[in-house]
C-alpha cells in the first residue's frame, strides 16, 4: 500500500515540477530586463510550490508565534531534513540559501535554480563573501531570506552552533533576524524527516509516509547589531532553548 502511495506521489510531483518549471521559465523570460519584478514573481510562486509540495506529501503544519514578520527579514531555523524547505517555504515568502550540493539533486536542483536560490559553498572563502553580498541585496530589496545556519542537518534532538558569517548580511543591511524552530511529530527516533545516511532512502521514506505533522514556532525577532558573532549567538540560543524545551516537555 505504501509503495502505491509513493508511486502516486512521484507522479504527482513530476506534474508539479513541470508546471512550476514552466512558471519559473516564463518569469525569467518575461522579466529578464527587470530583476525586481523577477524576484517578486519567483517569491510569489515559490511559496505556492512549497504549499503544493506539502499537500502532496500530506505535511500538516501548525504555526505558533507571530507569522507576520517584516519583509526583508533574515529567517534562521534548525535543520533536520528536506521537509524543512517545503515547510518554511510554505510559511514564509522568501528565498533560500542552500548548500552547493543541492545543485546536484534531481528535479529539486532545476527548481532551485529557476527559483534563484542562493547556493553557498562554505569551503570556498571567496564565495562566502559573494553569498553575504547576495543575501544583503535581497534583504535590501525587501525580500526575506531563509537559511539554516547550522550548515548541517541534525536528528532534531539538539542544535549545532550557528555559523556566524551569513549573519553579516543582516548587519550590513540593518535588517532583523527571525529565529524559527521546526519540530516533527511522527514518533520516530530519529524523525522520518531526518536526512539519515542516504538521500534516496530519505526521500522514499517521506514518499511512503501517509502523514507528517510539524510545528513551526516563530520566535521574537532580534534586531541587527554591529556584531555578527553576537547576532549569531543570540539566534542560536533562542532556537536551541526552544528545541530543548520542547523535547524535555515531550518526555
Amino acid at each position: 500500500m505504501r509503495h502505491c502511495l509513493a508511486v502516486i506521489r512521484i507522479g504527482a510531483y513530476i506534474g508539479v515540477f513541470v508546471v512550476f518549471a514552466i512558471i519559473g521559465a516564463c518569469g525569467h523570460i518575461l522579466f529578464f530586463m527587470s530583476r525586481a519584478r523577477l524576484l517578486n514573481w519567483i517569491a510569489f510562486f515559490a511559496q505556492w510550490w512549497a504549499r503544493v509540495t506539502c499537500l502532496i506529501f500530506n505535511i500538516q503544519i501548525r504555526i505558533e508565534g507571530d507569522v507576520n514578520i517584516k519583509s526583508g527579514s533574515l529567517i534562521v531555523a534548525n535543520h533536520v531534513g528536506s521537509p524543512d524547505i517545503f515547510i518554511l517555504g510554505a510559511c514564509f515568502k522568501g528565498f533560500f540559501v542552500s548548500k552547493s550540493e543541492i545543485a546536484d539533486w534531481p528535479l529539486f536542483s532545476w527548481l532551485a535554480r529557476l527559483g534563484i536560490t542562493i547556493f553557498a559553498d562554505r569551503s570556498k572563502r571567496h564565495q562566502v563573501k559573494a553569498v553575504i553580498r547576495e543575501i544583503e541585496e535581497r534583504l535590501n530589496a525587501d525580500h526575506s531570506v531563509i537559511l539554516f545556519p547550522e550548515a548541517q542537518a541534525t536528528d532534531g534532538t539538539d542544535v549545532v552552533p550557528f555559523k556566524s558569517a551569513v549573519f553579516q548580511a543582516a548587519v550590513l543591511a540593518s535588517r532583523p533576524v527571525v529565529p524559527v524552530t521546526i519540530r516533527y511529530h511522527d514518533d520516530n527516533q530519529p524523525t522520518i524527516a531526518h536526512y539519515g545516511n542516504s538521500f534516496f532512502e530519505h526521500i522514499m521514506g517521506l514518499l511512503k509516509t501517509p502523514r507528517l505533522e510539524a510545528t513551526v514556532m516563530v520566535l521574537p525577532e532580534i534586531s541587527a547589531g554591529p556584531n555578527r558573532q553576537t547576532l549569531a549567538e543570540k539566534s542560536y540560543r533562542a532556537v536551541r532553548d526552544k528545541v530543548v524545551q520542547d523535547i524535555s516537555q515531550s518526555e
